[in-house]
């Protein structure tokens, strides 16, 4: 799971998952273009020494400035990650359109953007095992979650847009494998938002409270951490999946292989 050599883009770097990510990329070895809106970001990318993009996902002029960016300062891609992502705890009704076209805009949109922007770098960059991009979906890409409709609709337009890509760019002949990987819920800032929604509604006693109750549905009874993720993105945007194309990677100790 080494990257010696290899340029690769991370969106939403400074998030819980991304950073795990940025971080693992440059400990294998990897050359890092971090990229997000927030001053996190910038703060992640310095600590790890990184090429450093201010990136709207929503923004189609902004993936361009991206592409000439890493165009001219690397002349190369060999792994792009869209993890840059937003999530809302809202049932179907009491969505309004706004807050579901803003959901689907940086989940789905700024995923479609990103993969459209770099595919034919990536190609051009492409050795004999081919480079990669990894997208972040979610379970809840996989199979319907009350509450969480906006946010399962944009995760479910992941896990397809990623397959459909993947056999398009081995159809036309591109060296670009395309996977999406789908955790459960991780204790990152991300997650702990809903919760701390929830103690604040009187719905649960606490956030501690609440990451013990998610915890406690997990087969080996505890909350994934980020590292769970970095390391499965990691090994996707490794050689050592060279032969890994289209495929969903449920990271979540095996709570979608339940029964229903």
């Amino acid at each position: 799971m080494q990257l010696n050599g290899k340029t690769i883009l991370v969106t939403g770097c400074g998030g819980g998952i991304g950073s795990e990510t940025c971080r693992l990329i440059v400990a294998r070895g990897g050359r890092l273009v971090a990229a997000d809106l927030d001053a996190a970001g910038a703060s992640v990318a310095e600590e790890c020494g990184a090429e450093y993009v201010s990136l709207d996902v929503t923004s189609e002029s902004a993936w361009a400035a991206a592409l000439e960016k890493v165009n001219e300062r690397f002349g190369a891609l060999h792994g792009l990650v869209n993890n840059a992502g937003v999530i809302l705890m809202k049932p179907l009704l009491e969505t309004t359109l706004a807050e579901y076209r803003r959901i689907n805009a940086i989940n789905a949109e700024g995923t479609f953007l990103g993969m459209r922007t770099f595919a034919s770098l990536l190609a051009e960059s492409a050795g004999e095992n081919g480079t990669a991009i990894v997208n972040l979906s979610s379970i809840y890409g996989l199979g319907g979650q009350p509450g969480f409709s906006a946010y399962a609709a944009s995760k479910g337009a992941v896990r397809l847009l990623s397959q459909t890509a993947a056999l398009e760019f081995a159809q036309n002949g591109m060296k670009v494998r395309v996977n999406s990987v789908h955790p459960g819920p991780i204790n990152t800032p991300l997650v702990r938002g809903p919760l701390e929604t929830a103690v604040e509604a009187g719905m649960l006693p606490s956030l501690q409270a609440g990451i013990d109750l998610v915890g406690a549905g997990y087969p080996h009874g505890r909350m994934g951490v980020a590292l769970d993720v970095a390391g499965v993105i990691v090994f996707l945007l490794s050689d050592d999946a060279r032969f890994v194309n289209g495929a969903e990677l449920p990271v979540d100790d095996g709570l979608s292989a339940k029964a229903q």
